[in-house]
């Protein structure tokens, strides 16, 4: 009996009911890491998630991801105001809605168009899907497929994406140019929004 009672107590847990699902999307949902800066995810529209990375209370850039992986706008943020010399903005030669979720062991490479406060550059962008596997944030398991996204530009810049099919969109877990030690990112929590 007490055991039971155990079972019902851990399954009514409060930590389990705390763990955002993809009806969290409407409102967001954050990423919280080790230096408490916050990442926000929100669904936006068919195909698009809308991002904002904050420290404290202050929102520092806002990005647009396609199909919740591709970049296809960034900006900087100053006291509530995007910095427009910072705007970036990618196309892909497809419509929005044919953009590629990731599959174990599949690719796509692509043609891009980048526009910024420089001017117009065409470049190539390659995606490598590694095997299903299952990430903990916080308290909070989901499956996971890491994305490898390598630029071919100059530095030899590429990063390792982890994308959440249950929630729909992918955060940045480490970033290296050529010759340089990688950069990584952890999250040691994960949350509601709302």
């Amino acid at each position: 009996m007490r055991a039971l009672l155990l079972a019902l107590t851990c399954f009514a847990s409060p930590l389990a009911a705390q763990c955002p699902t993809a009806s969290d999307m409407e409102t967001g949902i954050r990423l919280v890491d080790m230096e408490g800066t916050v990442e926000t995810y929100e669904a936006f529209g068919a195909n698009h998630i809308r991002g904002a990375w904050e420290e404290g209370s202050e929102v520092l850039s806002k990005f647009v991801l396609l199909k919740g992986i591709y970049l296809v706008e960034y900006f900087d943020v100053s006291d509530g105001n995007a910095i427009t010399s910072s705007r970036r903005t990618h196309s892909y030669p497809l419509p929005p809605e044919k953009a590629p979720l990731p599959v174990a062991g599949g690719r796509w490479d692509t043609k891009v168009v980048t526009m910024d406060s420089e001017g117009v550059v065409s470049g190539t962008e390659s995606y490598l899907f590694g095997d299903p596997t299952q990430v903990t944030l916080g308290g909070c398991s989901y499956d996971m497929i890491a994305v490898t996204a390598i630029y071919h530009d100059d530095d030899g810049y590429q990063e390792t994406l982890h994308y959440l099919p249950e929630l729909g969109f992918s955060y940045l877990s480490e970033s290296k140019s050529k010759d340089a030690e990688p950069d990584r990112y952890v999250y040691v929590r994960i949350e509601a929004a709302n």
